[in-house]
């Protein structure tokens, strides 16, 4: 009715009254004071005695997107954390690393580190039921800054992950043809031009046709019109499935997540019948102990975990804030881990067979070639090529090759290329070379190469799409659950695709390359080691790990066990602070170099980052991690002018993590004032009540 004055018993932020289980209504209405602690109300009337009146609340019918199926949330996960660095990053560590012995340290960070953090985001979101922003202040004030620069983390991310994209998109249409336009290199005066003769055609293909690269980062170059072309299209495509929230996104997700894995199996079967294949997969499983004492190992299977499960950007909190309350989520983030470390090795062992192939191919010309060579050096036991031959196989020759030609052979270690399967194997797995050089080159051993191209970059161009809905999400969840941009959500999207493609038209410039570099450097490095960290410590020590467990109990019926308790606590923590404190040291140890191309050698060559794309990287860097320290600093010293969405109660008082859910709002705290109000000035209601025995 109106003129009432409001019930002030009733829960801030709720929209039922509370069920009182123990003490009489009278009492109530005649206590003289109201006091909160964590899970009840006392109720004191001025003489010695008081009652404690528990309560219960129904959880509040908030309207908010829900996944229309189980299936459609799992897919969205695999979609989200299956990505573009399972298809080369990973390979290449796993090679870098000791093979076989890298997978000790990957699966030991997974479990102490990896499935630890990414159960919190899950839960804490579905806890919650709202996106990043909303999580890290509902829990404590002085973290809303942490959702704020988990989103811009995202957001940079999303900058120059939809350029790998932008590629995919490139080749796929340069697939479209009867020729492979990789597959030759063009001629001038009836030889191929010098700087294609000496690389590969891929890798040539690549680096001066596709994406026109300058020499280093300081030569901007001009605008390569074609990726920008394409840089446009894939922003097109990720606003027309991210516009609609899940409703949209929530169905492509069964192709980005499904397709892959049908393509990875056709390729696996494929590669797997090339002539070295099996080479490759034994050189990937053969340990190399001796890499495990190296700490350099274990920082980057850390690394690899943080990036490769999607952890610290925001968009787990989100996928996980459109859970019902009830699900099961420890049985799904363990599920969804696993489907992670598969997918990791499976996909390497489809790299390791085309690699494998590509190596044994090298070497055998290699020893081709020494062969000749041999001949020339002893005329007089071998006078050619065929003597040598008849005499050597190829495993015997790579014995010799290994034992340095001791014996009778001496002569010819001077002058061998000393073949080298390893080597070989190392100068082939790098970066995006991985992708889209190396595979390249491998589809045109297959037959009707065009078809497998096609193949190929729809499976590279859904894990990125998949990703890239994942990643925006997290933003477009953390601005709407805000209420910092009160726009509809397609509106919203299209801000932030339209700004992304605007800020971002250095990546489609002929130096796009090394700006993809630079932002994969540092955006998405430092500042989210220190975004995952704080959330671990938020969720272990402000909201309180057995508060937590609590709501794990909650919502899936089982206690978490001890396993999980100390892996909140301590060991996680441990490890975010150990990589991120490692990872400095090791930028200030030397300087900072990225990849660059020379088109007049046609080699790799690592350089130094000038100094004004430092001040663009500590920027970056900074304007990612001011939110969370200024949030902070604003309401520590509460500072209210200057930060407008803070709770009136959480000015004036001490808020804890116990009472911010309960002092939301201006009207509470008016009349609960340190904690406390007159019930005679409430009005009378009516409640549940049963008398405490």
């Amino acid at each position: 009715m109106a003129g009432l004055p409001p019930d002030f018993l009733q829960i801030p932020g709720q929209s039922n009254k509370p069920s009182f289980t123990a003490g009489s209504e009278e009492s109530i209405r005649l206590g003289s004071r109201v006091t909160f602690t964590d899970q009840t109300v006392n109720f004191e009337n001025g003489t010695s005695e008081s009652q404690q009146i528990s309560f219960a609340v129904e959880q509040e019918n908030v309207e908010r997107e829900e996944w229309a199926t189980k299936t459609q949330f799992y897919m969205g996960i695999v979609s989200y954390a299956v990505g573009l660095g399972n298809v080369w990053r990973f390979p290449y560590l796993l090679q870098k690393n000791g093979g076989g012995a890298f997978l000790i340290p990957y699966v030991v960070m997974m479990i102490l580190g990896g499935l630890p953090l990414f159960l919190i985001e899950l839960g804490i979101g579905q806890r919650l039921r709202t996106g990043p922003v909303g999580v890290w202040s509902a829990i404590h004030p002085y973290l809303g800054g942490l959702g704020i620069s988990s989103a811009i983390v995202s957001y940079f991310v999303a900058m120059y992950y939809n350029v790998i994209v932008t590629w995919c998109l490139y080749y796929l249409f340069q697939s479209l043809t009867t020729t492979l336009p990789w597959s030759q290199c063009p001629f001038e005066n009836g030889t191929a031009i010098p700087e294609c003769a000496n690389q590969s055609t891929p890798a040539y293909y690549f680096n001066h046709e596709a994406l026109q690269t300058t020499s280093s980062i300081d030569e901007f170059g001009g605008l390569n019109y074609r990726i920008f072309l394409a840089l446009t299209f894939a922003w097109i495509i990720v606003y027309l499935c991210v516009k609609k929230g899940i409703k949209s996104s929530g169905n492509v997700m069964y192709v980005t997540a499904i397709f892959p894995y049908i393509v990875t199996f056709i390729f696996l079967f494929r590669s797997l019948s090339l002539v070295g294949a099996w080479e490759g997969v034994r050189y990937m499983f053969k340990p190399d102990l001796t890499k495990l004492y190296s700490p350099v190992v274990w920082l980057e299977a850390a690394t690899q975990i943080f990036y490769s499960m999607g952890l610290g950007f925001g968009g787990l909190i989100a996928f996980g804030s459109y859970n019902p309350v009830k699900n099961d989520v420890k049985r799904d983030s363990i599920l969804l881990s696993g489907v992670n470390l598969f997918t990791s090795i499976l996909t390497a062992i489809n790299v390791f067979c085309v690699l494998g192939s590509m190596a044994y191919t090298t070497i055998s010309k290699c020893i081709e070639r020494d062969m000749h060579t041999f001949s020339k050096v002893y005329p007089l036991y071998f006078p050619t090529y065929a003597d040598v031959r008849k005499t050597f196989t190829n495993s015997e020759y790579i014995e010799m090759i290994e034992n340095k030609f001791t014996g009778q052979y001496t002569m010819m270690a001077a002058h061998s290329e000393m073949c080298d399967f390893k080597q070989t194997l190392n100068e082939a797995a790098e970066g995006a070379g991985l992708a889209f050089v190396v595979f390249t080159e491998a589809i045109l051993q297959f037959p009707m190469p065009p078809i497998w191209s096609c193949l190929f970059f729809l499976m590279l161009l859904s894990l990125g799409l998949g990703s890239m809905f994942g990643t925006l999400e997290g933003v477009i969840t953390s601005l709407n659950d805000s209420k910092l941009i009160n726009v509809k959500k397609p509106v919203l999207t299209f801000i932030l695709c339209l700004s992304a493609l605007i800020v971002g038209i250095p990546f489609a410039s002929r130096s796009g390359q090394y700006w993809v570099s630079l932002f994969d450097n540092f955006a998405g490095s430092y500042a989210l080691m220190c975004v995952a960290f704080f959330e671990i410590i938020a969720v272990s020590y402000v909201y309180g790990a057995q508060r937590f467990s609590d709501d794990i109990e909650y919502m899936t019926g089982s206690r978490p066990g001890l396993y999980w308790q100390w892996t909140w606590k301590f060991f996680a923590p441990a490890i975010m602070l150990v990589l991120f404190s490692a990872s400095v040291l090791q930028t200030l140890s030397k300087p900072v170099t990225y990849i660059a191309y020379d088109p007049q050698t046609a080699k790799q060559m690592e350089v130094g980052y000038p100094t004004w794309a430092m001040y663009i990287a500590i920027a970056m860097v900074t304007i990612a991690i001011a939110p969370t320290l200024g949030i902070w600093f604003l309401r520590y010293f509460r500072i209210w002018k200057l930060e407008a969405n803070i709770p009136v109660a959480s000015k004036c008082l001490n808020t804890t993590q116990s009472t911010t859910q309960m002092l939301k709002s201006d009207v509470s705290f008016n009349h609960i004032n340190d904690s406390s109000a007159t019930v005679s000035e409430m009005v009378p209601f009516t409640a549940n009540v049963e008398q405490n025995q």
